[in-house]
């Protein structure tokens, strides 16, 4: 889930396509600032939010620190497009894993699947998004940011569960509710399992928690 990143530069990734000066300029930030959002997710989750230098980010990064600031205002202006590719990459990779299937059922399979493999899958991922979440008190950005995030989750599964009410998969359940349960439980026990993965066989419980939420959506 992490800013995809490239081990050619700007200008082999341009190379090829005719455009004019501007569009490739364009491009070429574009490029620069995945490359630098790329480093500094590398970077925190290695070191954590507290204990990182731009220079850090520069030296991962390939580049010097005064282009750091040549494409963000500050530190804090970095971190938060860091934040908004995390989410965004979420969504869409979820998004478009679900629109290749027809079947509500399946969907609904594979939003659940994609959740809780985040902890096996990508476990830098979320030590990143826990770091961000002890600055959404102090940092109304990543506030917004953060609760887009969770937002995005529920919205998701609350547009698969009225699909499969509407095509008679589903029982007449409160999808908001039902959405809002499922993210609390798959966040909850992602978490708890990131302290401690000897306290429980994940597995065991993310594939119990999926049937119990099939079991009560799903119509007889």
């Amino acid at each position: 889930m992490a800013p995809r990143k490239s081990n050619s530069g700007p200008a082999d990734e341009i190379r090829g396509h005719r455009m004019s000066r501007s569009q490739r300029g364009k491009q070429i930030a574009q490029l620069r600032k995945r490359q630098i959002t790329g480093a500094a997710y590398e970077i925190i989750a290695e070191k954590g939010y507290y204990n990182f230098t731009m220079m850090d980010i520069a030296k991962r990064a390939g580049v010097s620190s005064g282009l750091i600031h040549h494409y963000f205002k500050d530190k804090e202006n970095m971190l938060v497009t860091l934040l908004r590719e995390m989410q965004q990459t979420v969504r869409i990779t979820t998004e478009q894993a679900i629109e290749e299937v027809v079947d509500p059922r399946k969907k609904l399979e594979i939003f659940m699947d994609r959740a809780f493999d985040l902890v096996e899958s990508n476990k830098e991922y979320l030590y990143v998004t826990y770091d961000f979440l002890t600055q959404i008190k102090y940092n109304e950005r990543m506030q917004r940011i953060m609760s887009k995030l969770y937002r995005g989750y529920r919205e998701t599964m609350v547009g698969i569960l009225k699909e499969g009410k509407t095509k008679g998969v589903f029982n007449e359940v409160d999808e908001h509710y039902v959405a809002t349960f499922f993210t609390s439980i798959f966040l909850g026990l992602e978490l708890q399992y990131v302290i401690d993965n000897t306290a429980f066989f994940y597995r065991d419980y993310t594939t119990r928690i999926k049937n119990y939420i099939l079991d009560l959506v799903i119509k007889k």
